[in-house]
């Protein structure tokens, strides 16, 4: 009887361990698929599929066999998959790649942008269940019965169950052609997720990132590549070196590709003129509905992201500590500046940072800019870009290249208002009129933008080279079936010139878009951009030589740059103008502060308190994100204007006898830009920070003493 019932036991247990991950994966294939239906004929149409993802879940589970609180530590790792599989869910619903190892570096960015999706009531809900599920695992960590002992021979069994599960795991991934095609065909990764399954999509998320290594990758093989290349020289004379200007149009292309929707009259005028009158053409880009900072690596770069891991970002990999190739680092040998330009975010995606593995000189964020306003998602409106981009052409005396990134038209589209917008649509898909008609009426906007850029930079006595295009399309559930060109990966690009280029339309790639454009200029600068220029992109080993090189550059011994990387990270500036503290003064008359700004209006504008001293700082660079420090302390800050704070808090002086003489300060010197604090001691002095939403100081003023105010 006894052993009938030892038998009973394990029979029971190998089955709980069965039965789980098979219906772990049908619940998780199901919310892939958004239908259960759909996960029952995933599981019956592809069988050896579905079981390859069981495995991979069973391989986690059976882990718990090595603990003493096995039912814990299954439970606990079942509840992980679940929540995948429900983050995954929820993913797909707002933009159209699904959820990857990848996002868990992108939480900071994806809690900054939450409130354009999410209302208060539903972050409250997710953050009641997770704690629930906490307080439930807690609970069953106290209750749930344990093994008081492992011996040897439980020890043994659990090893050989987890070895012989890996290598029943490893033989199916080697023998089946069908589980071996995501690392080779993974373009598409909406698709890859449905016809490989979210459980191997997601974990070859976690173990595939950066470039692989060529197998025939060698001092010798990347030589015979560079070989093939020759030194071709920039036809420009520096004096007519041409103002080059990239923007990256969010969510950006034209709905006329869509089957059978119509709107009153064209939303996009300005950009089918350019269209008519410039070089332009379709855009393949490497994502669709998100992913947009992954279509700039590959324009700014000339580097294929189909190179690296599944649905990875190369900014949060690699570039984070690593510089590449870049029209940046390219235009710089010919005395170009870079400008970076976005109204938002600045640590959006890790830009502040990455944009200087990139060569910027300088980036303007939205914590930079005045006068912003927002839509009806609370996106920045994308005409303050228009000012802003001049504004980098004005300040240097040379060649600017200036990177613009709109963000208006992000999504999501279904913004709950009664709003009645100037456009209307029809023929949208069931369901979908109000997000198609708000998605529209916004792309009219950015349409109106582009016509007023292209109108100032007309009157303007420089040479100018604009390009536009679409980072990828909208999250609109949108089908190939939907599109005129049936292709979920194609936007599209045009262009626009003031000094007598040739219309020459082609189709391109993301990371084509810059050395065909720049080469109808005349410009030739940079081993990838020279590639492209002369590889010809339909030539057998076209893709091969560029990935040759990538490799070599990012993750290789350099051969091609002679064994050293010749790009240095640059010292960028934050913000056009120069964030710089003049000085402060204390207000006995609220009235002052009209004498001293010019503005009959600004006292409406500020909200006062009753702190008995009013102080005015003057300076350079003001934004509603600059907060007045003093001995490295928060005051109360109001913003004016750009020259002008409001310090509504009592300053108080003790100086600092120990304190370094540091007399010699120039006060028109600033460290604006800095991410990190200035070596100068900041004791019994002043500085303004620019600080972002989240608490990140993007840069701080040089100090100034309180000595050298008008306050002694």
């Amino acid at each position: 009887m006894l052993d009938m019932g030892k038998s009973k036991g394990i029979i029971k247990h190998i089955s709980f361990y069965i039965i789980v991950p098979v219906l772990l994966g049908l619940v998780i294939e199901s919310l892939n698929r958004k239908s259960l239906v759909a996960g029952i004929g995933y599981m019956a149409g592809s069988p050896l599929l579905f079981c390859f993802n069981t495995l991979i879940i069973l391989l986690t589970l059976s882990f718990a066999l090595f603990f003493k609180r096995e039912i814990f530590v299954f439970v606990s790792v079942s509840a992980v998959w679940l929540l995948f599989g429900i983050a995954n869910f929820i993913i797909l619903h707002f933009r159209v790649t699904p959820f990857s190892a990848v996002d868990f570096t992108l939480i900071k960015s994806a809690i900054s942008v939450s409130g354009h999706y999410f209302s208060i009531l539903n972050i409250a809900m997710v953050i009641v269940a997770l704690c629930l599920v906490t307080f439930c695992l807690a609970c069953l960590y106290r209750k749930a019965p344990y093994h008081k002992h492992r011996n040897l021979k439980s020890i043994v069994i659990s090893f050989v169950s987890v070895a012989a599960i890996t290598v029943i795991i490893m033989f199916i991934k080697s023998s089946s052609s069908s589980v071996q095609a995501l690392s080779t065909n993974y373009t598409n990764i909406s698709e890859a997720y449905e016809n490989y399954g979210f459980v191997y999509c997601f974990t070859n998320s976690l173990l595939d990132t950066g470039i692989a290594e060529p197998d025939d990758y060698s001092e010798e093989a990347v030589k015979a590549v560079t070989g093939r290349i020759k030194d071709q020289k920039s036809t420009v004379k520096e004096d007519g070196l041409p103002n080059i200007i990239f923007i990256q149009l969010e969510s950006f292309f034209d709905v006329s590709y869509v089957k059978g929707l119509k709107c009153e009259k064209d939303p996009l005028p300005v950009f089918h003129k350019l269209q008519k009158d410039y070089t332009s053409g379709l855009l393949t880009v490497p994502t669709v509905g998100a992913g947009t900072v992954n279509t700039e690596f590959e324009v700014l770069t000339g580097i294929r992201q189909h190179d690296f891991g599944v649905c990875e970002y190369p900014y949060k990999t690699i570039l984070k500590n690593t510089t590449s190739e870049s029209i940046c680092h390219n235009l710089a040998k010919l005395g170009y500046k870079s400008h970076g330009v976005h109204n938002n975010d600045a640590t959006f995606y890790g830009r502040n940072i990455v944009f200087e593995s990139l060569g910027f000189d300088t980036f303007t964020s939205m914590e930079y800019m005045n006068g912003i306003t927002e839509n009806d998602n609370g996106w920045a409106n994308d005409d303050i870009l228009v000012d802003e981009i001049i504004k980098t052409l004005d300040s240097t005396k040379g060649a600017d290249f200036t990177f613009g990134i709109t963000v208006q038209s992000h999504g999501k589209y279904d913004v709950c208002t009664d709003k009645e917008y100037p456009l209307n649509v029809t023929g949208a898909p069931e369901g979908m009129e109000g997000q198609y008609t708000y998605y529209v009426n916004q792309i009219a906007e950015v349409d109106n933008m582009i016509g007023r850029l292209v109108k100032e930079l007309g009157k303007r006595d420089e040479k100018t080279l604009l390009v536009l295009y679409g980072d990828h399309l909208p999250s609109l559930g949108l089908t190939t079936e939907e599109l005129v060109n049936g292709d979920l990966y194609q936007t599209q690009y045009v262009t626009w010139n003031n000094f007598g280029l040739k219309k020459q339309d082609k189709d391109l790639t993301s990371y084509q878009l810059y050395s065909y454009i720049s080469g109808q200029a005349g410009i030739h600068e940079g081993l990838i951009a020279k590639y492209h220029q002369q590889a010809g992109y339909k030539k057998p080993g076209y893709t091969k030589g560029l990935s040759m090189l990538s490799y070599d550059l990012l993750y290789g011994e350099n051969y091609a740059y002679n064994g050293i990387n010749p790009f240095i990270s640059s010292d960028m500036q934050m913000g056009t103008d120069k964030i710089s503290f003049k000085d402060i003064e204390e207000i006995q008359d609220i009235k002052e502060i009209r004498r001293i700004t010019g503005n009959e209006d600004i006292i409406n504008n500020i909200n006062f308190t009753d702190t008995g001293k009013i102080y005015i700082v003057t300076g350079t660079g003001f934004t509603p994100y600059a907060n007045v420090y003093f001995d490295s302390s928060l005051l109360d800050t109001e913003w004016i204007d750009e020259k002008h704070l409001l310090v509504t808090e009592e300053v108080n002086f003790e100086p600092d006898t120990d304190a370094e003489d540091t007399d010699n300060m120039d006060n028109s010197e600033d460290t604006a830009g800095s991410t990190e604090e200035p070596d100068i001691d900041e004791t019994d002095a002043f500085t303004i920070k620019i600080i972002d939403d989240d608490g990140v100081i993007l840069s701080t003023s040089k100090p100034v003493l309180y000595k050298n105010t008008s306050l002694l």
